[in-house]
Order: structure tokens, then C-alpha cells, then sequence
């Protein structure tokens, strides 16, 4: 009666396995939060991701207020935990709605000639600025028509928010294997 069954030994050493693994990764864990208190970096950086293919595009740090007085309409909201960010609503050329926030650099890639029509900021010219892995539409490129000795006017990007996705958000959605769709 002291002996026990090749089942019972079997069950005891899954558990010790699963226990080994639980401690490893709460090892690992603890590891992760001693080593961002002692950088400083106990929160990530926030970004804005390209709806389309995912490319990280701008930081939530890097984004800015730059009003410009060709919107419809202006409100302030809280874009990737920092708040009073500026959404402009415009009405492009082609009757075409957008919502726009800025940065004040943004992973994009310029694409075509600089326009100085249709600008919504008037002194910069823009043009299109497109995600450098798929040639998603992101927004534009604004840049100064002539450069000031004192830098005051700078370059920027105004990207179109619902060309965007939140870092926090697309990092919470589920992906089915494909063995589990129908």
C-alpha cells in the first residue's frame, strides 16, 4: 500500500513540470519589471500603427498641436495616452473627409513632388506620405516654402487618423489559427 502507481508518479511529475515552468516564468517576469525600474522605462512607449500592415509610424510622444485655420472643424482628445491631442476635420479637393492629427516626425516615406496648392497650412507645401513597407496612404509631408534663419517653421506630418491604428489596441486582438476557422 505504500507504493505508488506508474500513474500517480506520472501525474506528480506533470505537476512538478508545471510548477517548474510557472516559477520560470514568474522569474522571468520579475526579472522584466526589476530591469525597466532601474531604466526608468516602467511604461512602453505608445505608438501609432499603419491600419494596413501594422509598421510602427509615429510615437504618441512625437505628437503635437498645429492648428490650422483651413479646418471645419477642431477637438481636443486623448490619442495613445496623451491627451489634448488636436483632430482637425478637412474637406480635401475631392470632396473626401479626414481627420487629421500632426507630428513632428512620423516613420513615412515621401512620395511625389511637394505641392504648394490646396495647402491646409498656408507657408508649407505638402505631399503624400505613404507607409514604407506597404504604400498605405498615411498623410502628408509639410514642409516650409523657404526655410527661416531661426527655424522657427519646421516640417511636420499630419496623418490621417483613421489610417491608424493604437499600439495598445492591436496588441488586444485575438488571432484565430487558421486550423480553428470554419
Amino acid at each position: 500500500t505504500g507504493q505508488r502507481s506508474p500513474k500517480m508518479a506520472d501525474e506528480t511529475s506533470g505537476r512538478s513540470l508545471l510548477l517548474a515552468v510557472f516559477l520560470l516564468l514568474l522569474y522571468i517576469l520579475d526579472v522584466r519589471i526589476c530591469f525597466c525600474e532601474e531604466n526608468g522605462n516602467d511604461e512602453f512607449e505608445e505608438y501609432l500603427l499603419c491600419r494596413q500592415c501594422g509598421l510602427e509610424i509615429a510615437k504618441a510622444s512625437d505628437l503635437n498641436t498645429r492648428p490650422s485655420k483651413a479646418a471645419l472643424r477642431q477637438r481636443n482628445d486623448t490619442i495613445a495616452g496623451v491627451d489634448g491631442i488636436l483632430i482637425q476635420l478637412f474637406k480635401n479637393p475631392q470632396e473626401t473627409w479626414v481627420e487629421v492629427i500632426t507630428a513632428e516626425t512620423a516613420n513615412v516615406q515621401k512620395h511625389g513632388q511637394p505641392y504648394r496648392q490646396d495647402t491646409w497650412w498656408p507657408g508649407f507645401s505638402w505631399r503624400i506620405s505613404i507607409c514604407p513597407r506597404c504604400g498605405f496612404h498615411l498623410g502628408w509631408f509639410y514642409e516650409p516654402f523657404s526655410q527661416n534663419p531661426n527655424g522657427e517653421e519646421q516640417a511636420f506630418v499630419g496623418l490621417i487618423l483613421d489610417n491608424l491604428l493604437y499600439q495598445r489596441y492591436a496588441d488586444n486582438l485575438l488571432v484565430v489559427p487558421k486550423s480553428y476557422r470554419s
